[in-house]
């Protein structure tokens, strides 16, 4: 069976939030962290203590991958994953055609391609890509603690435009159905709480 392809803009209603690790070192920092976690008062004294806690403030920053040119993207690999995750949410309902696809995460994994490879986010007209920083809290060993984070963001009106090819009969239905869910659960970091939200169609 012959690959059907569909073309698509999505328009986001809300800003997305970026999920790059602008640190590179941000991973074994982490695991660093979890070892000073488990470590007692008298092994962390207060002063070091507080200066991690500042340190944590500057390194943790989520940003967007960038083009040759310099312009925030989005990967394909980004869309396939968010595709799994509505076919998952949408399969909770058994009456939905995406219950009625089969093994749904190797279907997608190995008979849905997006294209391009790199997915420019178009900003409109005069926006720019801007830092939105909120608290954290969190359970440590030590009690409550209490951290910022921060992450680029492009606001709502932006724009990006991709296919999805597919030769899984039927996936036309599905792809319709689950864009119907990106209005309140879409793609990017914090989207659980409402940001990165879009309206999906379909360019003939």
């Amino acid at each position: 069976m012959s690959m059907k392809k569909h073309n698509y803009v999505a328009t986001f209603t809300n800003p997305m939030l970026g999920t790059k690790a602008a640190d590179p070192e941000v991973h074994s920092k982490f695991i660093a962290q979890k070892e000073r976690e488990q470590a007692s008062e008298d092994e962390l004294s207060n002063a070091e203590r507080t200066a991690l806690e500042l340190e944590d403030r500057k390194t943790g920053i989520s940003v967007f991958h960038r083009n040759a040119a310099g312009q925030p993207i989005i990967y394909n690999y980004q869309v396939k994953g968010a595709i799994k995750a509505l076919i998952k949410a949408a399969r909770r309902n058994p009456e939905s055609k995406s219950a009625k696809l089969k093994n749904s995460v190797g279907a997608v994994n190995e008979n849905v391609f997006v294209e391009p490879r790199e997915i420019v986010l178009e900003l409109p007209e005069g926006a720019e890509v801007e830092r939105l920083e909120r608290p954290l809290r969190a359970q440590t060993m030590q009690g409550e603690r209490m951290s910022l984070k921060c992450s680029e963001s492009v606001p709502a009106g932006t724009k990006m435009r991709f296919s999805v090819a597919t030769d899984i009969p039927g996936f036309d239905a599905i792809l319709a159905e689950i864009w119907e869910r990106t209005e309140y659960f879409f793609m990017g970091e914090w989207r659980n709480s409402g940001f990165g939200t879009a309206v999906v169609e379909e360019v003939k």
